[in-house]
């Protein structure tokens, strides 16, 4: 049985992943919601607490298993912010609610 690696996929299906979660912070604090992401290039957003009205979480069967998955943030504006893969998102949501 022969297996076919490329450098290319063990990239994109190990590392790339792997980069992406270490180098995100999702910071809650008692005014507002701090997302960072990026090694190489930076994504900065920050939403207040106050303008919050609902926090959504979605979670695949294998999000799950490894305590990860999506959320989503909509304010006062209707605007929907997603934010992927999130370690623990159940966790960052009940912090949300605990200081709003």
């Amino acid at each position: 049985m022969d297996f076919f690696f490329s450098w290319a996929s063990l990239f994109s299906l190990g590392i790339y992943p792997l980069i992406r979660i270490y180098t995100s912070e999702f910071v809650v604090t008692n005014r507002r919601i701090i997302v960072k992401k990026g090694l190489f290039s930076h994504f900065s957003h920050e939403m207040n607490i106050s303008s919050i009205e609902i926090v959504n979480v979605r979670q695949s069967i294998l999000g799950r298993v490894f305590g990860y998955g999506s959320i989503t943030i909509i304010g006062t504006g209707g605007t929907p912010e997603l934010f992927h893969n999130i370690t623990n998102p159940l966790q960052f949501r009940r912090n949300i609610m605990q200081v709003h």
